[in-house]
């Protein structure tokens, strides 16, 4: 029983994190153009007419700030060009 309620936690513990950044787990393949996207998007929101559109924009680009933090922590870092166009 014991056994039982020590892995329904530690499930539901690591379900919480993974849910708290949207699901997303770090790998070298879903980090390598995380720094290009944020370019991207920010150069989007700076054309960008209509509010709804920006206010989209906005949580995309703090989705992807957030990514990249994620990428950092894990060792997963841009490239130093990528960081120069930022």
């Amino acid at each position: 029983m014991k056994q039982q309620t020590l892995f329904v936690l530690s499930t539901l513990m690591f379900s919480s994190a993974a849910f708290a950044n949207g699901g997303f787990e770090p790998n070298k393949k879903a980090c390598v153009n995380v720094g290009k996207e944020i370019t991207r998007v920010s150069g989007e929101m700076d054309l960008a007419k209509s509010g709804i559109q920006k206010v989209w924009l906005k949580r995309q680009l703090n989705a992807l700030e957030t990514k990249r933090n994620s990428c950092s922590s894990m060792g997963f870092k841009a490239k130093q060009t990528e960081l120069v166009k930022l």
